[in-house]
């Protein structure tokens, strides 16, 4: 009889925590939801959706951070335009390389016939 009550005990906090489970997830969808229309419509999060002011200070700090060390999306332009740059210095780095080899070959070559 006991093993009875026990079992319906624990079934019915199982059901009651599925239950559970299953409306926090609808709100959390809701909330994504309304976030992301705030965010269409260019309102301030949290005008309509509940964004604790914990996570909204957590964000502006995340975002001066970032304006702070100068961090901001490349267009494509730019990083076609730095990636020419960088194959051009390459290209400079091993000029110089081979004129530094050829000189140093030439002088090798001078204190044999020395």
């Amino acid at each position: 009889m006991a093993v009875i009550i026990v079992a319906i005990v624990f079934g019915s906090l199982i059901a009651i925590t599925a239950i559970e489970k299953a409306f926090d997830l609808k709100k959390r969808k809701l909330e994504a939801e309304i976030r992301m229309q705030e965010l269409r419509a260019g309102v301030a999060p949290g005008t309509y959706s509940r964004i604790s002011k914990k996570d909204l200070k957590k964000n502006a700090r995340k975002e001066k951070a970032n304006e702070d060390l100068g961090v901001h999306q490349n267009t494509e332009a730019e990083e076609r335009e730095e990636l020419l740059r960088g194959i051009a210095d390459l290209k400079e780095r091993i000029d110089n390389i081979d004129t530094i080899m050829a000189s140093r070959k030439q002088s090798a070559e001078d204190e044999k016939n020395d």
